[in-house]
Parts: C-alpha cells; sequence; structure tokens
C-alpha cells in the first residue's frame, strides 16, 4: 500500500517535516500529528505534561516488567549508571574530536552571522519596494526573494543539526568499538554513525549551496562568506575521511 510505514524511516532524516514527502509513511510523524496542540512546542506546558504522562506510563510499564521476570531494577540502574557515565566521557571526547569543534565553529559562525547581519533583511525589503517601483522585472524580483527566503531557512535549520548528527556519529564509532556496549549502532542498513553521519554531510552540501546563493545575492559580505563556506569545506572532508562508508548507507525510504 502507498501509505505503508516505513521501519526506521525517521532515524536518518533531518526532521524537516515540512519539506518531506514521506510524512504518510512515518510512524512519528504521524504520531506527532495526533498529538495535542501545544505539546510538541518545548516553550509550551502542554510539550512538558505530555512527557511527563509518557515518563509515568512507561515507568509503570517497566515495573511490572520487571515483577512479572523477577528482574532487580536496582542493580541495573547501577549498571546504567557506570553506562552512563561512560557515554557523558565519550560524548566529551566525540566534542574535543577535530569534527566536533570544527562543526560547533561554523554553528557559532552562522548563528553569529544570522544575528548582526542586518543588510540581508535589508536587502529583501528592498527588493519589495522594487517590485512596485518597477526597477527590475516582477519575476526576477519574486525569484530572488524566493531565493534569501529559502537560503535563510536552509541555514537556520541545518546550523546546530549538522552539529549534533557528527557528534552522534563519532560518539557511535566509538561505542562500536567498546565491548561495554555490546551489540549496538547497527542496523540492516548498516552501521548507525554512518547513517547519522550522511544526513550530517547533507546538511552541509545543503548549507554550502544556501551560503552560495546568499553570496551572489550579497556580495558586499564576501569575506565572512568565504571564510564560512570554507569551513564547511574542510567540515566536509574532515567527516568524509572519518567515515568513508558514510555516503554509501541506505537510508529506508530515501534512498529506495
Amino acid at each position: 500500500m502507498a501509505d505503508q510505514k516505513i521501519p526506521g524511516i525517521y532515524n536518518y532524516c533531518d526532521r524537516w517535516c515540512e519539506r518531506c514527502t514521506f510524512t504518510a509513511r512515518c510512524s512519528v510523524y504521524e504520531n506527532e500529528l495526533d498529538a495535542p496542540e501545544g505539546s510538541l512546542d518545548m516553550n509550551n506546558k502542554a510539550f512538558w505534561d505530555r512527557l511527563s504522562e509518557n515518563f509515568s506510563k512507561a515507568r509503570k510499564m517497566l515495573e511490572q516488567a520487571a515483577q512479572h521476570y523477577n528482574i532487580d531494577l536496582k542493580e541495573i540502574a547501577a549498571q546504567a549508571n557506570d553506562i552512563d557515565l561512560k557515554q557523558k566521557l565519550i560524548r566529551q571526547e566525540s566534542r574535543q574530536h577535530p569534527i566536533g569543534e570544527l562543526s560547533w565553529e561554523y554553528s557559532k559562525l552562522s548563528m553569529d552571522w544570522l544575528k548582526r547581519q542586518p543588510g540581508m533583511l535589508d536587502r529583501l525589503e528592498e527588493m519589495k519596494g522594487q517590485l512596485t517601483m518597477g526597477v527590475e522585472s516582477v519575476e526576477g524580483g519574486k525569484e530572488k526573494i524566493e531565493s534569501i527566503r529559502d537560503s535563510l531557512a536552509v541555514i537556520r535549520w541545518y546550523e546546530t543539526f549538522i552539529h549534533v548528527k557528527l557528534i552522534r556519529a563519532l560518539s557511535g564509532k566509538v561505542k562500536a568499538a567498546d565491548d561495554d556496549f555490546g551489540e549496538v549502532a547497527e542496523s540492516a542498513f548498516g552501521s548507525d554513525s554512518d547513517g547519522s553521519a550522511k544526513i550530517a554531510m547533507i546538511g552541509i552540501e545543503r548549507s554550502i549551496s544556501a551560503w552560495a546563493a546568499l553570496f551572489e545575492l550579497l556580495p558586499e559580505n564576501e569575506d565572512e562568506f568565504l571564510n564560512i563556506l570554507g569551513t564547511l569545506d574542510k567540515l566536509k572532508k574532515l567527516a568524509m575521511e572519518e567515515f568513508p562508508k558514510a555516503m554509501s548507507f541506505h537510508r529506508p525510504g530515501f534512498d529506495d
């Protein structure tokens, strides 16, 4: 059936549901779609109420299962604390990795530019005015405005996403080689670290295209744009060296 759900499709997507053509086949999207109003907004009380309710349900189910199978939850909790400490050390190590540091540097460069650069928004308003005054063709002006809007949307969406996914990829690679974590980070599609690295690299490529488009429209920012584009290019090369099999990873749904 056309609307049959694709198992695991949500694990290697960019979470940009508004631009996804697979929402009808994603169980996570379906679950979020049915959620009460405000329950997906972290700044809304409904979000935290729903989260608390889900935790309570999960806790009761866990206690019932432990009692049924005679499992000592305290012993498991002690083991989990040891694993949790190790995971924190792995995340710290991943952030200090050249890829972790460079991806965070890009995030800061992007966020800083968007916060302090008024020329971009001024240019958009200027183009709107030109449309009404006939300074340039209506179609040409509309294309430029849409190009700026689309580029900004892409840049904002991926500016922290890239860092998060690369940290997950780095952490997963370390865990996969650590006996304490057992059989982890593997799926029918390949290594989870490769899958995370792939969607991060896709985000890098889309961000490069978006910044290049802005560069053409706002050439007065040449130095900053070249620095940002250079950072992204270097990050992509480092990621490809660290995860040489990433781009061949098969993402369910998207790569079918």
